[in-house]
């Protein structure tokens, strides 16, 4: 069985920042969701709308004879649409606060988490067991083969890694925290949109 050679593994960390990124994400997400569904009232709105819609288009049907009937219904029907309109802006316009709001916070929880674990490492290629193991006639330093082997598990290897290991001695064979972080917010989004995705079907 292979065996990623590593020269630190915090579990009990790894843990923590898997579960808070989760929480974290579950939370927000959820609370968006909840504004999204439409309130008993607008629920009773729309009903109200597509009655008056149903009870104006048969007065319609009867002609001039009921024209002021009519006339009144669809009065009616401008007023609830007009309504319906304002509360929907509304609505929308608490989202985009909302949403504004939990960048804000996700951007101090991953601030706080940088600092916590500056120059700390949550996970650590051990170099010189993967360069003692390499063929025989190839030169390979162990910070050449830790570099590798971390872009070879992290690929794409990209500058976001090297942001969250900062302070960290052997930046690039390290994972630091925000990476557990960033990793265990996305599996959850991305679980997120598939149950999205089948509960509209």
């Amino acid at each position: 069985m292979l065996q990623t050679p590593l020269s630190v593994l915090r579990a009990s960390d790894l843990v923590v920042l898997l579960a808070v990124g989760a929480i974290y994400e579950l939370a927000t997400r959820l609370v968006v969701h909840q504004m999204r569904l439409r309130s008993p009232k607008e629920q009773n709105m729309r009903a109200e709308l597509h009655d008056l819609r149903f009870e104006t288009a048969k007065k319609r049907s009867l002609g001039p004879s009921a024209f002021v009937e009519t006339s009144k219904l669809e009065r009616q029907v401008l007023a609830r649409e007009k309504e319906l309109a304002s509360m929907e802006s509304g609505q929308s316009e608490s989202i985009v606060k909302v949403e504004a709001i939990i960048k804000k916070a996700s951007m101090a929880v991953q601030l706080v988490i940088f600092l916590v674990y500056w120059g700390i490492p949550i996970l650590s290629i051990d170099g010189t067991r993967i360069a003692s193991s390499a063929s025989v006639g190839h030169i390979v330093s162990a910070e050449d083969a830790a570099n590798a082997c971390m872009r070879g598990i992290c690929f794409p290897y990209c500058v976001w890694l090297k942001v969250a290991a900062m302070g960290v001695a052997e930046q690039a064979s390290s994972i630091g925290a925000l990476v557990v972080f960033w990793s265990s917010q996305t599996t959850v989004k991305k679980f997120a949109e598939v149950f999205e995705v089948l509960s509209v079907r």
